[in-house]
């Protein structure tokens, strides 16, 4: 009796919830995106005012600004989970600091490879063979400096 119960509370829990969502569509990506981690690592940005960002729109065009430079390009989704930007074209504005050009770097080498994609919680998972790329939608985002609006 007691095991009839247990097992008659479980099932009624699980029912609660909704299941997860299973995999996603190019339209669950077309947002603005803002980079919030590199390799688990917090951004911050010391040079530029603009966030590191990615947006890609309902065409699955893909614009952003990797921390020195705009850039922009078509985005691709095949499998369900690999995603890619392929005709990437930037400006040529220098990197004032070393740190800031190696993220940039990172950003836009990643971007173009075949990346893993999760889309978990409002997060966006960008990963390669040698980075993981971590954005959240534009409007939660905290700015890298609340003293700047």
């Amino acid at each position: 009796m007691k095991k009839w119960l247990l097992f008659m509370v479980l099932l009624s829990l699980l029912g609660c919830n909704p299941p997860p969502k299973a995999g996603f569509t190019a339209s669950d990506l077309q947002q603005d995106w803002v980079l919030s981690k590199i390799d688990g690592r917090e951004i911050t940005q010391i040079e530029t005012r603009t966030p590191i960002n990615l947006s890609l729109d309902s065409q699955f065009k893909a614009t952003g600004f990797s921390g020195c430079n705009q850039f922009m390009g078509l985005a691709e989704l095949k499998n369900g989970n690999q995603f890619r930007i392929t005709s990437l074209v930037s400006t040529k504005m220098a990197c004032i600091q070393n740190e800031v050009a190696t993220v940039e770097a990172v950003i836009v080498s990643s971007l173009q490879q075949w990346n893993t994609t999760a889309l978990e919680s409002d997060t966006l998972s960008l990963t390669t063979e040698q980075h993981v790329l971590t954005f959240v939608p534009k409007d939660l985002s905290v700015p890298l400096d609340s003293t700047n609006p």
